[in-house]
């Protein structure tokens, strides 16, 4: 399935964890066009369709300060084609959740979107001022199984999670250093305008000491600040002050006594520098948070770097503006991790949307975060009803309370797993459905994030019905045939005593097999046993060197072919005899089959260390080398011109040796003949094994 760009952007629009809003420009306001589920949430209302004028001026109210700074911001990113951040602005009826306390406060960014020479179009995205992690509901990263992008992005999460750590610390810092820079300036404009009413200078010779002492005070407390702080003079803001932690931030520049575009004449067509000649003009504050000014490097080249800034003026004795002081703290390496981890987000997401499944993402308590496109689309759900809807609209009645255990238990073993369920879908009809769950871990072992998929498998159902309806009426219609046998071979029984003692032996002999036939058939078209993973195996001791005997006495050999058994005669194993006799008369009869030639077949039982080995080897022309690879695979028949055959006794053979954990092989030249082999388990007695 090819995703449209809409289709693309829809699926991170909505599922984005911030509140977002698009608007369109229209004449001189902006209508909303898009709002996702987020901002829907926190707004209580749809503001689809409405001009920001009208929606915001509901949410102000008397505020006309805010209403008026927002929209003149839109219509300057408008006029700059350049995204814009508002400082913290106050919206009291929204409330973020883990933000209560702050009354709903935010810091707005405005991106431009669409075609870059028009930009008619702008997202609004609010930021909670103390929100750290934009996407903390993707603690990870996803195989869709275990894929190197779900290794990439867990490792990526925990680098943003260190780095906001630190980033929220140095934010913390820089408010506390912006706010006792402010109170200091406070103090010395009061200062200040205590001197201008003082009169004569020498009559307050007491209060020159004490301005010198604030003022010596604040140059310290600059220059000692662990921030980077420079103070700005008179409209060509020359750089009269630059504090060590600033001038580290540029280490190449010479920066004290020259004007800011001397020092940085890269930002003159940067937005930054209109803010900054605004905040000079209007004297209010202006803060900036993860602000991108690209910057020329050591080696000339431009590089993008990001800053979490404020621009303060200060005021003269009169009240005008001659200055600013600038409060900056680099978070470039933070805004780099957390970009890389959005761009990984996506990536998961996109990767979630194009595989033919249904798939979601659910975090370790269980619940679901993310559906993928396929589950819209087969349920018939609304892009934007709640995730964790109730599981009664969708999984079958009677599948429900099987589902919700499964799934619990499989959150609580911490490792992937398989149910099969019944989902309803967008007609009403039910599909069976392949439920895989696969945790994403981190290095030590914790479970970040689940991934789950839903693979349609309604039609193998179906199959599976129908095989199983199929074996029912073939077991019926050969048991049939069987019992009547079985009952012909008692009577034969009963009468062999007038016959010859050959002919006595061979009505054993085909008694026996009639009795060997009726058990395969009741256990090889049992559906409920192959649906549970095939014939169970009833292990006993088993004496291997006197079942070999049995299987000689009961094969249908020519007169000319002679066994010659040999080895150990009381190794025991534990093996099921009926299973073990099967895959001993297959290799037998084959041996006689393909090698016709050999007039003698070699059996050998011997002990190898805790397994019992049996050969069974002829004089025949042997396998071509390239042959030997194959004969274990269903169907393959080495040489389909010397005999008839389907091609399945040694691949069963090779199924029941690997069910009793043994091993089968084969030995074999061209022109020398050939060996199969195959061990099996020696019993132990249970004081035995106990010891």
């Amino acid at each position: 399935m090819i995703l449209t760009k809409e289709q693309l952007f829809r699926s991170v629009f909505n599922c984005a964890t911030l509140p977002m809003i698009i608007v369109e420009v229209k004449d001189l306001d902006f209508d909303i066009i898009a709002q996702n589920k987020f901002h829907k949430d926190i707004a209580k209302q749809s503001l689809e369709g409405v001009s920001m004028h009208q929606a915001m001026e509901k949410v102000f109210g008397e505020n006309e300060e805010d209403l008026a700074m927002l929209l003149n911001s839109l219509k300057l990113a408008k006029t700059n084609r350049q995204a814009i951040q508002i400082p913290v602005m106050k919206f009291p009826d929204y409330v973020y959740p883990g933000s209560e306390d702050l009354s709903g406060q935010f810091h707005i960014e405005i991106v431009p979107v669409g075609d870059a020479e028009v930009f008619m179009h702008f997202m609004l995205i609010w930021h909670p001022i103390n929100q750290i992690d934009p996407i903390q509901h993707l603690d990870q990263v996803v195989p869709v199984m275990e894929t190197p992008l779900g290794e990439q992005l867990a490792e990526t999460n925990e680098r943003i999670e260190l780095g906001n750590e630190e980033l929220e610390a140095a934010n913390e810092e820089l408010e506390a250093v912006t706010d006792e820079l402010v109170q200091t300036q406070e103090d010395l404009d009061a200062l200040n305008r205590k001197l201008e009413n003082m009169g004569e200078r020498e009559n307050g010779s007491g209060h020159w000491s004490e301005i010198e002492q604030q003022r010596d005070r604040l140059r310290r407390f600059l220059m000692q600040a662990p921030a980077g702080i420079c103070v700005l003079d008179g409209p060509d803001f020359i750089l009269e002050l630059v504090n060590p932690s600033f001038q580290q931030l540029f280490p190449e520049r010479k920066l004290l006594g020259k004007t800011v575009l001397e020092g940085f004449p890269e930002i003159r067509e940067q937005q930054i520098w209109a803010i900054l000649r605004e905040v000079f003009q209007t004297g209010k504050h202006f803060q900036g948070n993860e602000w991108l000014i690209p910057l020329v490097n050591t080696e000339g080249v431009l590089e993008d770097r990001y800053f979490n800034f404020i621009y303060q003026a200060r005021f003269d004795a009169a009240g005008k503006t001659d200055g600013l002081l600038v409060f900056v703290y680099e978070v470039t390496d933070m805004v780099q991790i957390r970009l890389e981890v959005e761009e990984n987000e996506k990536r998961f997401r996109l990767l979630l949307n194009a595989i033919p499944q249904i798939a979601w993402t659910n975090t370790v308590d269980g619940r679901v975060n993310f559906y993928n496109e396929q589950w819209y689309a087969y349920t018939g759900i609304d892009f934007n009803e709640e995730l964790n809807l109730d599981l009664e609209q969708v999984i079958h009645p009677e599948d429900l309370q099987y589902h919700q255990d499964q799934f619990h238990a499989i959150l609580a073993c911490e490792e992937s797993g398989n149910y099969e369920i019944r989902n309803k879908g967008a007609n009403g009809e039910y599909r069976w459905y392949l439920i895989h769950m696969q945790p994403i871990k981190d290095e030590a072992g914790q479970v970040l994030l689940w991934i789950g998929t839903a693979t349609d498998i309604h039609e193998l159902k179906l199959l599976q019905q129908k095989k199983d309806d199929l074996i029912n009426i073939a077991s019926h219609e050969l048991k049939t045939p069987v019992a009547s046998l079985k009952a012909s071979m008692q009577l034969l029984d009963r009468m062999k005593h007038n016959a010859s003692e050959k002919m006595q032996n061979l009505i054993d002999v085909a008694g026996r097999s009639a009795d060997k036939v009726s058990g395969l058939i009741t256990d090889l078209l049992d559906p409920g046993q192959l649906n549970d993973g095939g014939v169970p195996l009833k292990k006993t001791a088993l004496n291997l060197f006197s079942l070999v005997e049995d299987c000689c006495q009961s094969s249908l050999k020519p007169e000319s072919v002679r066994f010659e058994i040999s080895g150990d005669e009381t190794i025991q194993v534990d093996a099921d005899a009926i299973r073990v006799e099967q895959v001993i008369t297959n290799i037998v009869n084959n041996a006689i089959k393909y090698a016709p030639e050999s007039k003698i077949i070699r059996i050998h039982v011997e002990r190898l260390n805790d397994m019992a080995k049996l050969s069974v080897s002829d004089e025949g022309g042997g396998i071509p080398e390239d042959k030997i690879a194959y004969l274990f695979d269903r169907y393959y028949r080495a040489d389909k011109h010397k005999a008839s055959g389907l091609g399945l006794g040694l691949y069963i053979s090779a199924d029941i040796v690997n069910r009793h954990h043994g091993k089968i092989g084969v030995e074999s030249k061209v022109g020398k003949g050939c060996t199969f082999w195959f061990t099996l388990p020696l019993f132990r007695s249970k004081k035995a094994a106990s010891v």
